[in-house]
């Protein structure tokens, strides 16, 4: 495998969602790194020289230079000619735009350099180039990124070694959402930079861990752990990975998670644990797992909900039968002293609501507002046979 860029015309599913997050991440650029940058042989915008350098002519770039053109020259994106040639990897244009004079650190009107082209395209040797003439590998786009940052998220790992032996330059540098090297090398699954970026010191391990169970990167997880991430390292409002993955339903990354320590008691700032996650979604196999590894069924949320609370609210009936079958508490009592009927019934939920009463919810609980199930039967649009349910239910 080629660390230093991608195979023309190639791009593999995971490399192709991270520069899609890289783009999004631009936030205060109107384009993404080489968008309106026409195909080789076509009219490029700007001046003689830009136009000269996008269609790789270096016969006519020289002609042009010799005959006063500006290495400064910019187009309606703010690149110069310098970044443009990066851009195609067109190296003898860059070194000669580089010994005209051109900016080595001259950034566009998104704040990226020749550089950060280099790294995203994965161009080895032209970054070399630029490194050797003073390219700042610090210099940061208007989003907070750095060359490292683009190299790590998408796999250059020569390039991005060698970017972290840069004057200033390292793993610990955060983007603007607060993301590290480590960070996008755990969303991209980019298990070589990872163990780079791991050896270099370990930077922001522990919020790469929750981005790689966010991403679902099962692999990046285990690399993660055994370079010393804590499994039960939690996000700004208290999230764990364990309970990230739960809320996704992927049950591989949570046994991963789970095996090597992480604890499913633990709680968010809204007092949710896995579990609940877990069953809000209807996520049948991640709810099995939990029980199985000991979850507290009954546990509280910040409004006194149970996992069966959030099942039966989201009509998730076979996630309810199996909270039920576990053990689960059928008539807990939440916010507004409401049920899992209660809230099954307001919501609509036929088969849920079945469900419950056949295990014996209680149609005499009232809500705080002296509303029983019955009261909610008519309002949630259920089925017409389950107000008849109800009555037979509450006569017997």
């Amino acid at each position: 495998m080629d660390f230093g860029g991608s195979e023309p015309g190639k791009q593999d599913p995971a490399e192709a969602g991270v520069e899609q997050e890289l783009r999004w991440m631009e936030l205060g650029s109107e384009e993404a790194p080489g968008a309106g940058i026409e195909g080789p042989g076509t009219p490029h915008s700007g001046g003689h020289l830009l136009q000269a350098v996008g269609r790789g002519h270096l016969g006519l770039t020289t002609q042009l230079l010799r005959q006063g053109a500006s290495v400064e020259e910019r187009d309606h994106a703010g690149r110069t000619p310098l970044h443009v040639a990066v851009l195609r990897g067109h190296v003898p244009l860059v070194r000669l735009l580089l010994q005209r004079g051109a900016s080595a650190g001259a950034a566009d009107g998104a704040g990226r350099t020749p550089l950060h082209e280099a790294a995203w395209h994965g161009h080895s040797q032209v970054a070399e180039l630029l490194l050797r003439r003073g390219a700042p590998a610090t210099a940061r786009s208007r989003a907070g990124l750095t060359p490292l940052h683009w190299a790590a998220a998408l796999g250059r790992t020569l390039l991005a070694a060698r970017l972290m032996g840069a004057p200033g330059a390292g793993p610990a540098a955060e983007d603007a959402r607060g993301w590290t090297a480590a960070h996008w090398a755990a969303a991209g699954g980019r298990l070589p930079v990872l163990e780079l970026l791991a050896a270099r010191g370990g930077a922001g391990l522990d919020g790469a861990l929750l981005v790689a169970a966010a991403a679902g990167r099962a692999a990046a997880l285990r690399l993660l752990l055994a370079c010393g991430a804590r499994v039960d390292a939690r996000d700004g409002v208290g999230t764990t990975a364990l309970g990230i993955a739960a809320g996704l339903g992927r049950r591989q990354d949570m046994e991963v998670l789970l095996d090597h320590g992480a604890d499913p008691s633990l709680k968010d700032r809204h007092s949710r644990s896995a579990l609940h996650r877990a069953a809000a979604g209807g996520h049948l196999p991640a709810v099995q797992l939990l029980a199985a590894r000991g979850a507290e069924l009954d546990a509280r949320d910040s409004l006194g909900l149970t996992p069966l609370h959030h099942a039966a609210r989201g009509g998730h009936v076979e996630v309810a039968s199996h909270l039920l079958d576990r053990g689960a508490q059928v008539n807990a009592a939440g916010w507004l002293h409401k049920t899992p009927l209660h809230l099954a019934t307001e919501r609509g939920r036929g088969p849920t609501t079945e469900l419950l009463l056949s295990r014996g919810a209680s149609l005499t609980l009232r809500t705080q507002w002296g509303e029983v199930a019955q009261d909610l039967v008519s309002k949630g649009g259920l089925p017409q046979g389950l107000p008849a349910l109800c009555r037979e239910q509450k006569d017997s």
